[in-house]
């Protein structure tokens, strides 16, 4: 690879491949993509997404499967985080072609439920696309959803910059999920979603629906909007 190539959907998608591997291989099978990179899968996002988010089972701690893949294969590193008081490493994978090269990299966070209100999420649970194990599209849309909440009323002016994406990911999702039979009610009744991520969920998209014209979209879903 030259050094002008840029970062493409491949680069993530062959990362996202070999992570989850390394981490399905030595671990558990209880492993998705998360986040942009799984929208990236399900939709056409329009954009190269800029890092990598895996979520695992809740009784593995993030930072034992970050030394664990980084053991595995020597294209990742671990680097401690720069944040005033962070006791956390970051894992970071090479680009292919720049084994040497840490300033080619991507970064790839591991998060574990109930961070951030992720749902419990099993083998039987995933969708395969590419042969990337990949988050469900309706958690994935009511994660997206409380991203473009968070980022919406956050006071800083980059995550504030991020809601056009946010936006455009959703309605993206919501035909998805419209496309892929997806119901509210169903959905209730999944055993990894508690009343409190449902509630959630309908909250969310509540507020969406009162700043983007979206509520036809959300009711295709049976939302009881």
């Amino acid at each position: 690879m030259p050094p002008s190539s840029p970062l493409t959907e491949q680069d993530i998608w062959k990362i996202a491949h070999r992570t989850t591997d390394i981490i399905q291989s030595n671990i558990t099978r209880n492993v998705c993509l998360f986040g942009s990179a799984a929208c990236s899968l399900w939709v056409n996002i329009g954009r190269v997404p800029r890092d990598i988010d895996i979520v695992i089972s809740e009784q593995f701690d993030a930072e034992d499967i970050k030394a664990i893949v980084a053991q595995a294969d020597n294209r990742y590193y671990l680097e401690q985080s720069k944040k005033r008081g962070a006791t956390h490493q970051i894992l970071h994978c090479r680009l292919p072609g720049w084994k040497a090269d840490n300033g080619r990299c991507v970064k790839v966070d591991i998060l574990v439920p109930p961070t951030l209100g992720l749902p419990s999420i099993t083998e039987s649970d995933l969708y395969l696309i590419n042969d990337v194990p990949v988050m469900p599209v309706f958690d994935l849309l009511v994660m997206k959803t409380q991203g473009w909440w968070d980022h919406r009323t956050s006071p800083r002016a980059d995550f504030q910059a991020k809601e056009n994406d946010d936006v455009s990911d959703i309605i993206a999702l919501l035909e998805r999920a419209r496309l892929e039979d997806v119901s509210y009610a169903d959905e209730a009744n999944e055993y990894r979603h508690s009343q409190e991520f449902m509630d959630r969920a309908y909250t969310l998209a509540n507020r969406f629906v009162s700043v983007y014209r979206t509520r036809r979209e959300w009711r295709a879903l049976h939302f009881p909007l």
